[in-house]
């Protein structure tokens, strides 16, 4: 079936005009919505104040103090590490106050020991030396004939000869003896003076520890006042 032409070109004509007015019509504008929904800043679902917020602090940790508060920080500081040191130190004067005192005990048993075992070797060689001294006197020639004037023998001169050799074999004896207690005496009396010394050594440390002692807590004592003053 053939359309004749001009109806084709009226068609043709009316579909342009329809196209170029559509084209030339405005765009719609889209008008707000009086209650917009509130939730999106409610919620922050993608937590953006949280750098915000993190930032500040930053920037507040970084801010330099003030003078006044950097001096009463330094200060505290300062009075703290004080305070540390003093007690560290009283603690270690406890501690070897302590350590003296149990050195202490035992060099006193030492010496009540050394001194019992020094008594009777001094006692022995003073019996020893009033024995010497008995023996020479009774070495005498004068002695020697008052002693044999009551025994009978056949040669008072042998009688005598042989009591002076008995004397001096004795006397010989003593001697011997003497030498060796001489030799126990002195190593004995060494020992006891060496922790006789050990024993005021321990003494002296117990005392300045004491001492030193007493001075940390005078010393904490004021450190602590100066704060409530101020």
């Amino acid at each position: 079936m053939k359309y004749p032409q001009y109806l084709i070109f009226a068609f043709l004509l009316v579909l342009f005009s329809v196209t170029v007015a559509a084209a030339q019509q405005p765009t719609k504008i889209k008008r707000p919505v009086k209650n917009p929904p509130q939730f999106p800043n409610i919620i922050d679902l993608d937590d953006k104040s949280k750098p915000a917020a993190d930032a500040q602090e930053k920037e507040a940790a970084e801010a330099p103090l003030p003078v006044d508060a950097l001096t009463r920080a330094i200060e505290g500081l300062t009075g703290e590490m004080k305070t540390l040191v003093l007690e560290v130190r009283s603690l270690n004067l406890r501690q070897q106050a302590q350590l003296d005192m149990l050195r202490l005990t035992r060099i006193d048993l030492r010496v009540d020991f050394y001194d019992r075992e020094l008594r009777p070797v001094r006692d022995r060689m003073t019996a020893l030396a009033a024995e010497e001294q008995n023996l020479y006197r009774l070495m005498m020639p004068e002695s020697l004939v008052a002693q044999t004037a009551n025994i009978s023998t056949l040669s008072r001169d042998k009688t005598i000869e042989q009591m002076k050799l008995n004397y001096e074999a004795r006397i010989a004896q003593v001697k011997a003896e003497q030498e060796r207690l001489k030799a126990l005496e002195s190593d004995l009396a060494n020992t006891l003076s060496a922790f006789q010394k050990l024993g005021v050594e321990a003494d002296r440390r117990i005392v300045e520890a004491e001492q030193m002692l007493r001075q940390i807590e005078s010393s904490r004592e004021t450190a602590e006042k100066k704060p409530q003053d101020k």
